[in-house]
C-alpha cells in the first residue's frame, strides 16, 4: 500500500512494512521524524524515540497535532499515508533542482523505443548485406524462395 512512498523516501524494506505490528509502526514513525520530516529539533524527539515508554502514544498523539495531521492516531494506515506524503513533498523541496529535470520512466522508455524503430527505417534494401539477411532469415523459417527478396519478406 505505502511501497511507492516509502521506495522513494529509499526506505530499508519498503515491501514489508507492516503498519500494524506496533514495534515496526514506532520505529518507522521515529525514522521518519530523524530522516525526513525533521519538524522537532533533535534534543526534542527524545519522547518520540523512546518507542518503549508507555507514554509515547501520547507523544505521538502530540507530534501528529505538531505536523497538522488531519487525521487521528486510532486511524493508523491513514496517518502514516498522509506521514509519507509529507516527507515526499518535504524530500522534494529539499532536492527541487535534483528532481526537476527528472523524466518519468514511461516517458524514457518511449523514447528508447523510438530511438530502436530508426534502424528500420533507415533500411538500405539494396545493401548486400540486407539481401543476404533475408535469405537467411527465409531459409530459418523454411518460407518459399522468390527472386525479388523483398516480395519474399513481406
Amino acid at each position: 500500500m505505502f511501497r511507492r512512498k516509502l521506495s522513494a523516501l529509499d526506505y530499508h524494506n519498503p515491501a514489508g512494512f507492516n503498519c500494524r505490528d506496533e514495534t515496526e509502526f514506532r520505529n518507522f514513525i521515529v525514522w521518519l521524524e530523524d530522516q525526513k520530516i525533521r519538524h522537532y529539533k533533535i534534543e526534542d524527539r527524545g519522547n518520540l524515540r523512546n518507542i518503549h515508554s508507555d507514554d509515547w502514544p501520547k507523544s505521538f498523539e502530540k507530534y501528529m497535532k505538531d505536523v497538522n495531521c488531519p487525521f487521528k492516531v486510532q486511524e493508523r494506515q491513514e496517518t502514516v499515508d498522509w506521514l509519507l506524503g509529507l516527507a515526499v513533498r518535504l524530500e522534494y523541496g529539499d532536492n527541487a533542482d535534483k528532481y526537476k529535470d527528472s523524466t518519468p520512466d514511461g516517458a524514457k522508455n518511449a523514447d528508447n523505443t523510438a530511438k530502436n524503430a530508426e534502424p528500420l527505417i533507415n533500411l538500405d534494401v539494396n545493401n548486400p548485406d540486407f539481401k543476404a539477411g533475408v535469405m537467411a532469415l527465409a531459409n530459418l523459417l523454411q518460407i518459399q524462395r522468390h527472386d525479388d527478396y523483398l516480395v519474399m519478406l513481406k
